[in-house]
């Protein structure tokens, strides 16, 4: 069987905030995302870390569409 996440690219780095914004806009149109947040991870463990270390992952297979919507969004900002 073929691991799914093994498929999944990142698509996008930002601020936890705008993450959430993307992969909320992402969901509206039926793309799945996985969002992995280093910074809330470092800050749990007691390190610290960039709190813009926080990164998007879509399937490989959604990748064109999901790059043109967070371009779509980032130009309405």
């Amino acid at each position: 069987m073929k691991n799914k996440q093994n498929d999944m690219i990142r698509v996008y780095s930002d601020t936890e905030v705008n993450i959430n914004r993307v992969s909320a806009e992402l969901a509206k149109k039926g793309i799945p995302s996985l969002v992995k947040n280093e910074f809330q991870s470092a800050v749990m463990a007691g390190f610290g870390a960039s709190p813009n270390a926080v990164d998007l992952y879509v399937n490989e297979s959604d990748l064109d569409e999901a790059s043109k919507l967070i371009e779509d969004l980032n130009q309405d900002n």
